[in-house]
């Protein structure tokens, strides 16, 4: 596996290379010379000269993560399954562009593999704002056995439309405020914030159904925006919240799991059916593997990442049960907005609510 962790200016270049039909080695040994004086992490490689397909893995979070660490421990399995037929290069914390960007180039065939929080997908599968909906899921448990069950079945028949083809669910953990402005314990308290979203229409819905205003960031541009204060704060887990240190730029934190994010482990569709059946087995069982081992990962970060913001300057609050309340029914019409507006939106609600 190559794990590149590279300077701007290597990834520039390798993003036209990629477009161009030139290979990330062609790129790293043209760099190697004027880079070498660059502000860079090392750069760690394999020999993968015998390797039959190459496939180039990149996400826009933090390698620390549980994300992070399960897509480097994804590309070290199935080359080692694989006998080394397949070679993974695996780029992080959103070099080769944001999530969207990420899947705009698996659809053009530059990059073969991304694990996408669910918020961006709606530009691709609206089906998938369901996760979007506030208070979706009764907790982890719930997540993991509709999202790697019926309702990722129900989802998953969407994609090969997109060119993109559905290898696991990775967890993310369940959403929290942060904001500068005050701390957040009851609804009212969201009146005129303003908040940053993702690209989903249903998150803008989210917060304008409470009281508050939003703007689309991506996540790559989120802590500048959050530092200059172009938005009062914003939603993530605590994965995102701590390895991305938007808790340095924020005053206060409210425990509140009012929504859930996930990653679908996607590949390329048109890459997908050029591997022969022998390897496309290896990789559903690698996909598997990982899976399960991302979800204990994940859950077992949480813990750490609640230490890391109590010991910093954040002020953290929990969001009583009866004000979570008095979120979920001020939601109903953002659940209004998806039976009405999404195609097929009446029955995936059914397999979550039955």
């Amino acid at each position: 596996m190559k794990k590149l962790w590279l300077s701007g200016s290597m990834v520039a270049t390798l993003v036209i290379a990629s477009a161009c039909g030139i290979s990330s080695e062609e790129v790293s040994e043209d760099q190697a010379d004027s880079d070498t004086n660059d502000d860079q992490e090392e750069v760690s490689e394999t020999d993968t000269s015998d390797a039959e397909y190459e496939i180039q893995f990149a996400h826009v979070v933090n390698p620390g993560t549980a994300k992070g660490q399960a897509a480097d421990y994804f590309a070290d399995l199935l080359e080692e399954r694989s006998d080394g037929q397949i070679a993974v290069s695996v780029y992080p914390d959103s070099q080769l562009g944001s999530d969207r960007e990420i899947i705009e180039q698996m659809q053009s065939g530059t990059v073969e593999m991304n694990a996408p929080f669910t918020g961006v997908l709606p530009s691709f599968v609206p089906q998938y704002q369901v996760y979007d909906l506030p208070y979706l899921f009764e907790d982890r448990e719930h997540a993991f056995e509709l999202s790697t069950g019926e309702l990722g079945d129900a989802l998953n028949e969407y994609l090969p439309d997109q060119d993109l083809r559905f290898l696991g669910f990775w967890d993310g953990g369940f959403k929290h405020f942060t904001n500068s402005d005050k701390p957040i314990e009851s609804l009212e308290d969201m009146q005129g914030l303003s908040m940053r979203a993702s690209q989903s229409p249903l998150l803008i819905s989210q917060f304008e159904a409470w009281g508050a205003s939003a703007e689309s960031i991506d996540l790559n541009e989120l802590y500048t925006s959050l530092e200059q204060g172009t938005v009062d704060g914003q939603e993530n887990p605590l994965s995102n919240i701590v390895s991305q240190s938007y808790y340095e730029a924020q005053d206060y934190m409210t425990y509140s799991e009012h929504g859930y994010m996930g990653y679908p482990l996607l590949i390329s569709e048109s890459f997908y059916q050029e591997l022969p059946e022998d390897l496309q087995e290896t990789l559903h069982e690698v996909a598997d593997e990982v899976n399960e081992w991302q979800w204990e990962v994940s859950e077992q970060s949480e813990e750490e990442y609640a230490e890391t913001l109590e010991e910093a300057s954040i002020e953290v609050n929990e969001l009583p049960e009866e004000e979570r309340e008095e979120f979920r029914e001020a939601s109903e019409e953002v659940y209004d907005e998806f039976r009405e507006n999404i195609e097929d939106g009446e029955e995936i609600l059914d397999i979550v609510e039955n």
